[in-house]
């Protein structure tokens, strides 16, 4: 946890670029120290109060204000630094709130984001970031699973520039898992099952449906063969049914089908 704040210290105490091509409007208040000396880097906290997720105010909020008591990240911060959590809730891990959040962060002068984590929502957050203050406001996350957000972020013209990934993985790491396994037992092709709307607690709506898109990506320029089944489109078929429509002898050895042939 200590890194992640250490990644904060030098995003707000570093400049960025100026986004919108035009003389940056600095308010007062986006100023970390006052007239007077006094320093205050103001968080603005963007989850979910819904403890459905996990990654929600409840669970989240205790852990970064323990964090903060830690000598490491005490000390990552210039001495006389103070630290101010502004929480928001980012209902449903909803796009359209997570947007409203973080203009209400930001017109409350928070220097920072953390969060959302929910892909949707963070989308959202990540697209207009940038854009928000003089040169831009940085967004840490431990979120950010889908291939989207792998790609470069270090200018403006990158989709989600001021997006920091601080979660330990993504959908690219697991595809790469899935891609080395087959490779190291010779696996040609591969039948992906998922239940798109599963798993919401983990990266909010469509977290499996978003997985599998990145899974399909990887696989698409590894050039592996796959199969997608959508177990909500069953068209009436049981499992049973649809693993005989999915599966038949695709995956079966030629060895293994000359067997069931002299079987039969």
């Amino acid at each position: 946890m200590w890194c992640v704040f250490i990644l904060l210290c030098a995003c707000v105490l570093v400049d960025g670029q100026n986004c919108r091509g035009e003389e940056p409007r600095l308010r007062d208040c986006e100023r970390v120290c006052d007239d007077h000396g006094r320093c205050r880097i103001r968080a603005a906290l963007l989850l979910p109060k819904n403890t459905t997720y996990g990654a929600c105010l409840a669970a989240v909020e205790p852990v970064l204000e323990l964090a903060m008591q830690d000598t490491a990240v005490r000390e990552a911060f210039p001495a006389g630094v103070d630290f101010e959590w502004l929480t928001y809730d980012v209902t449903d891990c909803d796009a359209a709130y997570a947007v409203i959040s973080a203009i209400d962060a930001y017109n409350d002068c928070a220097h920072v984001f953390f969060g959302p984590a929910c892909d949707f929502a963070l989308a959202s957050v990540a697209r207009i970031s940038k854009f928000l203050g003089g040169t831009g406001t940085p967004l840490v996350t431990t979120g950010g699973f889908t291939f989207d957000f792998v790609k470069p972020k270090q200018t403006c013209q990158d989709e989600f520039y001021m997006l920091v990934r601080a979660g330990p993985l993504g959908f690219e790491d697991l595809a790469y898992f899935l891609i080395e396994t087959m490779r190291h037992f010779e696996w040609r092709q591969l039948l992906l099952i998922t239940e798109p709307e599963a798993q919401v607690h983990v990266g909010g709506k469509s977290t499996c449906h978003l997985m599998m898109k990145s899974f399909a990506n990887f696989l698409k320029m590894e050039e592996i063969i796959y199969t997608p089944w959508d177990t909500t489109s069953d068209a009436g078929l049981n499992y049973t049914e649809n693993l005989k429509f999915y599966l038949g002898y695709k995956y079966t050895t030629p060895k293994r089908m000359d067997i069931r042939s002299s079987i039969k």
